[in-house]
């Protein structure tokens, strides 16, 4: 899926669990009992983390994998900056998806 795909995704959702709060409240409205009562109780549980899990979903980047990083970039970060951690900030803004420790192991393999 690309961007505007998910983007309206999300909105569909958004507009499918309004619908269904709605309904639920015209349900306690017509006849409240304990039924309907325990309906908007779990969709006013589940309706924010569908939102927030789908959200995140798409905003979290692939992570990259050690493998994938050319040794060529690593020696090129290790040489160029003197400190560890440097080469380690160097070699993560080289590669957004490489994550800190994988960085770490590639700069210092034998810790």
């Amino acid at each position: 899926m690309n961007d505007r795909q998910r983007r309206w995704t999300r909105y569909l959702l958004g507009i499918w669990l309004a619908l269904l709060v709605f309904s639920a409240i015209a349900d306690i409205v017509s006849e409240p009992s304990m039924w309907n009562w325990s309906k908007l109780v779990v969709l006013a549980v589940a309706a924010p983390w569908l939102w927030y899990r789908h959200g995140r979903s798409w905003l979290a980047p692939n992570k990259t994998a050690r493998e994938a990083i050319p040794a060529e970039d690593v020696d090129a970060v290790v040489a160029e900056s003197g400190r560890t951690i440097e080469a380690i900030r160097s070699l993560r803004e080289m590669h957004p998806c490489l994550g800190l420790l994988d960085a770490k192991k590639l700069v210092q393999p034998e810790n």
